[in-house]
């Protein structure tokens, strides 16, 4: 037993040693003339304890809309996307989603050039277990803009995902990039379980506005003011 938690400590500490990394297991839906291919994709702990290598952030604006849906994809090269308003539905605490939509790319700056790149990003940290991820990449050519990028999210086989996260669910990914001329970049499949109650979409909606108030003491000091304001009127209009 001693032996088993000492080993355990070791791998949390050297997690990026091959003998403590754990591949990765997505799914390549594309070809083999895709331009980007993934040689590596590590993680150093799977399942993660927090929403990796994939998470999300949306936006609602006052009125409940989602005005916008951020989407983090480390995929050989950190991969940032936006939707902007989606025809997404809430009920019963769950925001229901196309089976598939369009995103563009906010980062990185398009075109992105050829070559071998060599991604390392750590996810979490603050209260949850930290998971780092090493992916090996390799560009055939320089990608060019604009880029068509189609993506599905679902919860647990629904699309769409819950306000609240849940302990013991799964988010499927599937994101799609394809060149202006018809090439297509990558294509990828993602079932990210998540033990914890981690989330994977983080809500952001408007801030209350703050009405300001008085002390009593404030209050009081309000009210000798307009008497006193009343009173000298009555003085000037006798006058």
């Amino acid at each position: 037993m001693r032996r088993r938690t000492r080993l355990l400590i070791l791998c949390l500490f050297v997690a990026a040693t091959p003998a403590c990394a754990v591949p990765i297991p997505w799914k390549n839906c594309g070809k083999p003339t895709d331009l980007l291919s993934i040689t590596q994709a590590n993680a150093s702990v799977w399942p993660p304890t927090v929403a990796a290598p994939a998470n999300a952030t949306a936006t609602f604006d006052a009125a409940g809309n989602l005005v916008n849906l951020r989407l983090f994809l480390l995929n050989g090269i950190a991969w940032w996307f936006d939707s902007g308003p989606l025809p997404a539905t809430t009920s019963a605490g769950f925001v229901s989603l196309p089976a598939s939509f369009p995103m563009t790319v906010t980062s990185p700056a398009l075109p992105l050039g050829a070559g071998p790149y060599v991604t390392t990003h750590t996810f979490g940290g603050r209260t949850a277990l930290p998971v780092t991820i090493v992916e090996r990449a390799n560009v055939a050519m320089d990608v060019n803009a604009p880029v068509t990028v189609t993506v599905g999210l679902s919860f647990d086989g629904a699309p769409g995902f819950p306000l609240a996260p849940v302990a013991g669910s799964a988010y499927a990914v599937h994101v799609q990039m394809t060149e202006p001329g018809g090439a297509e970049v990558f294509c990828m499949d993602l079932i990210e379980p998540l033990k914890s109650a981690a989330p994977f979409v983080i809500i952001q909606r408007p801030s209350a506005v703050a009405i300001p108030t008085l002390a009593p003491d404030g209050l009081a000091v309000v009210a000798v003011m307009i008497c006193a304001i009343a009173l000298l009127g009555k003085r000037r209009r006798g006058a």
